[in-house]
């Protein structure tokens, strides 16, 4: 038997006995996973505004974890469109019960996180409402330096989700108790009325 086959019939359990074995999924692992999805084409854009909601809105996920996500998203070539995805995600949910109103206790919904995030949201675009960043970092303005009225407002649109997410990578008690602080803080009795609304509702509520 030649050295070669020799070598080769001794490893050949090991090898088996490797791929048997179950692969325990380490931090390492999930960084690299999200890297690499925060860097994939426009399919995945959907997918990944509801991953960012619903990990930067949740009472549960691991501060570290959630900055490494926003580091990812802010390298993205992919950038404008997960937050244009966001957003999508936030108006589809407004048609739901569970996201029209702000609810006296967290709910386990992501319809009704969601809303939490589209009531903020439609205060901050209002200009009723701007986040303040920790550290005293100075609120995220994107623009690509040549733009018409129609984009410099997608991204004062775009600027706001950013700087909401940067604000819940830092905040641990998650997106609901963060909007309870706002309207305790505006001291405002209609906080994201606006939210899910169309501009001609908008503008019969104002008369």
């Amino acid at each position: 038997m030649s050295s070669r086959l020799f070598l080769l019939l001794s490893i050949l359990p090991v090898v088996a006995k490797a791929w048997l074995l179950p692969v325990t999924p380490t931090y390492t692992t999930r960084r690299h996973d999200t890297t690499l999805s925060m860097a994939a084409g426009p399919c995945w854009t959907n997918e990944q505004g509801r991953e960012l909601l619903e990990r930067f809105g949740s009472i549960f996920e691991p501060e570290e974890d959630k900055k490494y996500a926003l580091e990812s998203l802010l390298l993205s070539p992919s950038q404008d469109r997960i937050l244009d995805a966001c957003r999508d995600e936030i108006k589809k949910a407004s048609s739901s019960r569970l996201a029209r109103r702000r609810w006296p206790v967290r709910l386990p919904s992501s319809r009704a996180t969601k809303g939490c995030y589209g009531r903020i949201l439609a205060e901050m675009d209002s200009g009723r409402l701007s986040v303040e960043l920790n550290d005293g970092m100075s609120p995220v303005k994107l623009n690509n330096g040549d733009e018409d009225e129609e984009e410099e407002l997608m991204n004062k649109k775009r600027s706001n989700v950013l700087n909401l997410l940067i604000k819940l990578s830092t905040y641990s008690k998650g997106v609901w108790t963060l909007e309870g602080e706002m309207i305790e803080d505006s001291g405002s009795d209609d906080f994201g009325a606006t939210y899910g609304k169309s501009l001609q509702e908008v503008s019969a509520d104002r008369r």
